[in-house]
């Protein structure tokens, strides 16, 4: 009696060790029935478009204008990242900037139409004029306002960090329409 209790107890125990085994190796996937309603509404939320944008920056004392082809969701932080990364490689490209910078992220407050965008580093070295500072912060922002970005006011900040500049004053956000009313 107890040996067969035993190879029972055995048989089980081995049992559940091999489907816990194929199961935490993926070899068993378990679905829920909402699963495949969540998966087709997240696909249906991020339809995905080919859209003509145009990067806009200053080089040389004079206003520049690029046609780029981006990817355009649904989803407008992910729009504002690629945009303004596209801008930041174009920027690079050109040598407009001394040092390559990419935009880390994005943070909407939806409901005050304003956005925090957050930069890897600093994209002006310390013996950049003010001047060359303005004309950047003004690129960025009419960039953004002439590819129908529907944003109010931007914030400007490396590592989640306010900009510290000793020019500029990051501290408050900068209208989306900036300065120059180009």
């Amino acid at each position: 009696m107890r040996t067969v209790f035993f190879v029972i107890v055995i048989s089980v125990c081995f049992l559940f060790g091999f489907f816990f085994f194929a199961f935490y190796n993926g070899l068993i996937i378990l679905r829920y029935p909402s699963y495949r309603a969540e998966v087709e509404q997240f696909i249906e939320n991020m339809k995905v478009d080919k859209k003509k944008v145009f990067l806009f920056y200053r080089n040389k004392k004079k206003w520049n204008k690029e046609k780029v082809y981006l990817l355009w969701t649904n989803d407008k932080a992910k729009n504002i990242e690629y945009l303004i990364n596209s801008w930041l490689t174009l920027l690079d490209e050109e040598r407009v900037m001394k040092k390559r910078v990419s935009l880390q992220t994005v943070l909407l407050a939806s409901s005050l139409q304003k956005a925090y965008l957050s930069f890897d580093r600093n994209p002006f070295s310390s013996d950049s004029p003010t001047h060359e500072k303005w004309m950047w912060v003004e690129g960025l922002l009419k960039t953004l306002r002439e590819n129908d970005i529907d944003l109010q006011t931007v914030y400007f900040l490396v590592h989640h960090q306010i900009m510290d500049d000793y020019h500029l004053d990051f501290s408050n956000p900068w209208p989306i329409c900036g300065f120059l009313g180009l």
